[in-house]
Parts: C-alpha cells; sequence; structure tokens
C-alpha cells in the first residue's frame, strides 16, 4: 500500500502553527488554502460542526497531547514532581 499523497490534517496542525490558528477560525478555508493537507470527510464534518470554542480546544487538546507524549518518550514518564523525567512516585524532596 502506497502512502497518503500529501500531509495528514493533525499532522500539519502539530507542525505549523499559522495552518492550527487557520483551521481553528475557519476549516475549510484552511484546507483549502493549505493544498497538500488530507482530511477525512468525516474530520472536515466535525469541525466545521463545531463553534470557534470547540474547535480550539479540540485542536489545542490534540497538540497538547501529541508534544506531552513526545517529550515523554524523549525524557521519561512525568514524575510524582510532575516535571518530564522527574523524581518517581515516592521520591519528594523532605
Amino acid at each position: 500500500m502506497d502512502p497518503p499523497e500529501g500531509t495528514p490534517l493533525w499532522v500539519r496542525a502539530v507542525a505549523d502553527p499559522a495552518f492550527r490558528e487557520a483551521l481553528i477560525g475557519d476549516p475549510l478555508r484552511a484546507l483549502a488554502d493549505a493544498g497538500d493537507v488530507i482530511a477525512s470527510p468525516a474530520q472536515v464534518e466535525q469541525l466545521e460542526g463545531m463553534d470557534l470554542q470547540e474547535r480550539f480546544e479540540l485542536v489545542t487538546g490534540v497538540v497538547r497531547e501529541v508534544h506531552w507524549r513526545g517529550g515523554q518518550a524523549r525524557f521519561g514518564a512525568v514524575g510524582s514532581d510532575g516535571r518530564l523525567g522527574g523524581a518517581g512516585p515516592g521520591t519528594f524532596p523532605a
């Protein structure tokens, strides 16, 4: 199976802050202007069916989750002190 021709919607939203902002503001225009972005009809329908605040929460939530998981993959789990690669459970300073 050949890889898709273009950039998946969420990859572009995470990597390109200008596209992300445009996607929140007007999904159809953002997709039309982007050209090479691949989005399923269901993704487009979901984004179009949301109001501005809902889109903001969804898009920024996806971006936050991707960065969070990337940080954990690179630096280790979140310690009980709230830092990536931080102290493990029960190791708070006295």
